[in-house]
């Protein structure tokens, strides 16, 4: 990956002392632990994003088993039974 985008960032004083700690924990550079939380931060939103979209796929192809209602009913009725 050709790193030839430039952002620029603003963070108060306190953030970025703390970015400069944890680069230096993590022996990397205050850019290179930005990139990895951005990279993260999508990966993660994306991820979010496919299982959403399987479990829609999975409701709407009716996949999942759905009870009739009588089993309903019962389940409904476990349920209140077991709050007590």
């Amino acid at each position: 990956m050709s790193l030839t985008r430039e952002v620029k960032v603003f963070l108060d004083p306190e953030r970025y002392r703390r970015l400069e700690e944890e680069a230096g924990r993590r022996g990397s550079s205050v850019g290179a632990l930005i990139r990895q939380a951005v990279n993260k931060e999508i990966v993660k939103g994306e991820e979010t994003k496919e299982r959403k979209l399987e479990a829609a796929k999975r409701l709407v192809s009716a996949e999942e088993e759905i009870p009739g209602w009588k089993e309903i009913e019962m389940l409904i009725a476990q349920g209140h039974l077991n709050e007590r």
